[in-house]
């Protein structure tokens, strides 16, 4: 585990509070705090605490997303538990949850779409096909397996994204090569205009109205 010395170095490092990490998922920042604890946790923290916070990485975050949507589906904490020691301990990795996976679940089990397969994810085996529920919300691009930015809704606004490379982690527009912090965006707005902003910060007008969009639905 590393130990940055400041919250500083971690945001340029692209790590998460517990708060921020439950504005982006839509889940309170107690429950994300309560998963980084009990034995196993369901999340794992790649950084010492700072200054007594939690502090998460991209791949936490990630991983939260997906717990949260397991959760919400009625998986419950102690089969997840089960789940995320099994899966840590077969594939030697910290974040299973936040790798190239398709995840799906009947509210029971948790499943991977594999070559157009069902695998229950616990015992490694096939399953047979039946109706399941739909699969998370949003989309998380992979380059290499690995996470390498998460879309929050990526039908109603393609343009916002979620990049740890990108303006320290915060939840940015990125249209052709310039990426602006949603919140920037949606103050200018909100202060000069929508075309102010647009042309000061050299994007369309409609990526400025999908920072508003986000930002609104944050504060919400």
């Amino acid at each position: 585990m590393e130990s940055p010395s400041s919250w500083i170095e971690l945001g340029r490092r692209g790590a998460f509070t517990t708060s921020q990490v439950g504005r982006l998922i839509g889940v309170e920042p107690q429950k994300v705090a309560a998963w980084t604890e009990g034995e196993p946790p369901l999340l794992i923290s790649d950084f010492d605490r700072v200054a007594g916070r939690i502090a998460l990485s991209f791949d936490a975050l990630v991983e939260a997303r997906a717990i949260a949507y397991l959760t919400s589906e009625g998986i419950s904490t102690r089969r997840l538990r089960t789940l995320m020691k099994t899966l840590r301990a077969r594939f030697q990795d910290a974040h299973p949850l936040a790798r190239d996976r398709e995840l799906i679940t009947d509210g029971r089990f948790v499943f991977e779409m594999k070559d157009r397969k069902l695998i229950d994810l616990l015992t490694d085996c096939y399953a047979s096909e039946e109706v399941l529920r739909p699969c998370l919300a949003g989309r998380v691009e992979f380059r290499g397996g690995r996470a390498a930015w998460l879309e929050p809704d990526p039908a109603k606004l393609p343009l916002v994204r979620v990049d740890p490379q990108r303006a320290f982690g915060r939840p940015v527009v990125v249209e052709d090569a310039i990426a602006v912090p949603t919140e920037t965006l949606s103050t200018a707005a909100e202060m000069e205009g929508i075309a102010e902003a647009s042309d000061w910060y050299g994007v369309s007008e409609e990526a400025v109205k999908q920072a508003i969009q986000f930002e609104e639905r944050l504060a919400a």
